[in-house]
C-alpha cells in the first residue's frame, strides 16, 4: 500500500461519503467528487436564486467529514417555512453556497471556502463548475431533461443518458482522479449521481488515465424509475460502456439473500434484489472486469426517509473497508 494513499470517490452526497468514511482510517488523503446536477426541492430552488450548480449533494458532503459539529448541524439545516412557502425544507447550506457563489462569482471557490469553514477531514469537488441538467433519451424516443425527470417513475428505459450542451469537469476534479491511487465509483444511483459524472468533458479520459485502480460499487437492488428489470450485469455493462473498454478494473458485487418480510416490503416500493449468476460474474469477467462478491449488505437498521427515493439495502461498512483496504494493498 502507499505510505500516503489517495482514495477518491465519484457519485453522490451519500455514497460517496459511505466510501470515504469506510477508508478513512487507512487512506491519507480523501477526496469526494460529487454529482452537480439534482433538481429536486431546496437543490432546485438554491440553484435558480444562485445561478449555480446543484449544491445539495456537496452541501452535505462537507457536513459529513465536518470536524466543526456546529458548522456540520448549520450546513444541515432545514428552515421550517414559518408561512413562507418557498423556505419550507429549504438547507442553509443550500442558500450559503449560493450567496458564496455569487461573492466570489466562482462556485467551486465556495465549495472550497465552505469546506475550510466546517474543516472538512476530505476535499470535496463538485464534478463541474457548469450549471447544467442532464437529459435522458427513453426507449420509446421521448427526451427528458432534469434529474427529477430522468428518474421518473412508471417511464419507458432509459437508452441514453446526455447533457444538453458539452460541459467540461473541474481540472481539480481531473487533476484528483490522474493522481489518486483508488477511484471509487458508487454506490448510487445508477443513471442520475454516478453515469452523471461521467458526462462532463475530461472525466472518462482522466479515468482511463489514472495510475490508480478503478472500481464499481454495484448497487445491491433495483431502483425505480433508473433500472427496473436490470440485473447486476446490466448495472457493469453501462459503466463500462460510459467508461470505455480497460478501464474499469473490478467490480464490489453483493451476493446476499434477504428475511422474506425484509424482501417483501422492498418488493412493495418496486426494489428488487440483485443476485448475480455465476453466468454474469463470467460475463463481467469477459469485459475485462474483475467481480469481488462478498455479502456486503449491511444488518437492518432504522428505515431512512428520503425525498422521491426509497431506501435501499445499504452496504455493510466494516466489510466495504476491508474489501476497498485489499485493493489498496494491492496497488
Amino acid at each position: 500500500m502507499n505510505v500516503s494513499p489517495h482514495v477518491v470517490a465519484i457519485g453522490g452526497g451519500g455514497g460517496a461519503s459511505q466510501v470515504l468514511r469506510a477508508v478513512q482510517p487507512f487512506a491519507e488523503r480523501l477526496t469526494a467528487i460529487i454529482a452537480v446536477t439534482d433538481t429536486g426541492r431546496s437543490t432546485g430552488l438554491a440553484r435558480a436564486i444562485g445561478g449555480i450548480p446543484a449544491p445539495g449533494d456537496l452541501r452535505a458532503t462537507i457536513a459529513n467529514f465536518a470536524t466543526d459539529p456546529q458548522i456540520a448541524a448549520l450546513l444541515q439545516h432545514r428552515f421550517s417555512g414559518a408561512g413562507i412557502p418557498q423556505l419550507e425544507g429549504m438547507a442553509f447550506g443550500n442558500l450559503l453556497l449560493a450567496a458564496l457563489g455569487q461573492q466570489l462569482g466562482d462556485f467551486g471557490a465556495a465549495v472550497q471556502y465552505t469546506a475550510r469553514l466546517a474543516g472538512s477531514a476530505a476535499t470535496v469537488l463538485p464534478v463541474s463548475v457548469a450549471n447544467t441538467d442532464i437529459c435522458a433519451e427513453l426507449a420509446d424516443g421521448q427526451v427528458v431533461r432534469g434529474e427529477v425527470n430522468v428518474r421518473g417513475l412508471g417511464q419507458p428505459p432509459i437508452t441514453r443518458l446526455f447533457l444538453p450542451a458539452p460541459a467540461p469537469a473541474l481540472p481539480a476534479t481531473l487533476d484528483a482522479i490522474r493522481t489518486a491511487d483508488l477511484i471509487v465509483v458508487g454506490p448510487g444511483s445508477l443513471f442520475t449521481s454516478l453515469l452523471a459524472n461521467l458526462l462532463f468533458t475530461g472525466m472518462t479520459a482522466a479515468l482511463a488515465e489514472t495510475r490508480g485502480k478503478v472500481v464499481f460499487v454495484c448497487n445491491t437492488t433495483t431502483q425505480p424509475g433508473q433500472t427496473d428489470g436490470y440485473t447486476t450485469l446490466d448495472h457493469v455493462r453501462r459503466m463500462v460502456e460510459a467508461l470505455g473498454p480497460g478501464t474499469l478494473d473490478a467490480a464490489l458485487i453483493n451476493r446476499s439473500t434477504l428475511d422474506p418480510a425484509r424482501q417483501a416490503r422492498f418488493a412493495a416500493e418496486g426494489l428488487l434484489l440483485l443476485t448475480p449468476t455465476d453466468a454474469e460474474l463470467a460475463a463481467m469477467r469477459a469485459l475485462g472486469v474483475a467481480p469481488i462478491v462478498r455479502d456486503f449488505s449491511e444488518p437492518p437498521g432504522e428505515t431512512r426517509t428520503l425525498w422521491n427515493k426509497q431506501d435501499t439495502v445499504r452496504h455493510d461498512p466494516v466489510i466495504l473497508a476491508e474489501v476497498l483496504r485489499s485493493l489498496l494493498s494491492a496497488a
